[in-house]
């Protein structure tokens, strides 16, 4: 249950960043779907990793949770503004 819960709150970091701009729903869904995903394997696996290879202990989960959804978001957000033009945003999208 936990697993859904956190995946539930890393699709909306991941969506937090592109919000602002046109994604329409499909778009958050996809990038929800993904940073839920990603965080779900990187309890699995990176967490594990991370602290037998070099001894970091995320006691509360933050990286999976927040780091690297974060990061997903933040690419997500670059894509959409690099894709977005004037018919999109009008005029003022190049100014």
């Amino acid at each position: 249950m936990v697993d859904i819960q956190n995946a539930t709150l890393a699709g909306g970091v991941a969506v937090g960043s592109s919000a602002d701009l046109v994604i329409s729903p499909w778009g958050a869904v996809l990038i929800g779907m993904c940073a839920g995903c990603v965080s779900v394997l990187g309890y699995v696996y990176l967490s594990p990793f991370l602290e037998r290879k070099f001894g970091i202990h995320d006691t509360c989960g933050v990286n999976n949770l927040h780091g690297v959804p974060g990061i997903m978001g933040g690419l997500g957000g670059t894509v959409t503004a690099l894709l977005a033009g004037s018919s999109v945003y009008g005029d003022d999208i190049g100014k």
